[in-house]
């Protein structure tokens, strides 16, 4: 006795559809669009911290060009309380 193909599913269920090459092609369509978001995502995320890096090294030039000019005072201070010696 051969079980008949709906007699899982119950009586008046139609059996799933098969993919067919249009749900493919949607599919990777679908795909596509995500990966392309993900990797727009990533590139933001790398423009955001080569931004904070660049601001952070100019901060830091900044801090030490007036470093350099408070010891290049020190210096001509200290010249010339040698020279009233």
């Amino acid at each position: 006795m051969k079980a008949s193909a709906t007699a899982g599913r119950g009586a008046g269920v139609p059996a799933p559809a098969l993919p067919t090459f249009e749900d493919g092609a949607l599919a990777a369509e679908q795909q596509a669009a995500l990966d392309q978001a993900t990797l727009l995502a990533i590139h933001e995320q790398f423009d955001q911290v080569t931004a904070e890096r660049s601001e952070q090294m100019r901060e830091s030039d900044a801090m030490q060009t007036l470093l350099m000019a408070e010891l290049k005072n020190a210096d001509d201070l200290l010249k010339k309380w040698i020279a009233m010696i």
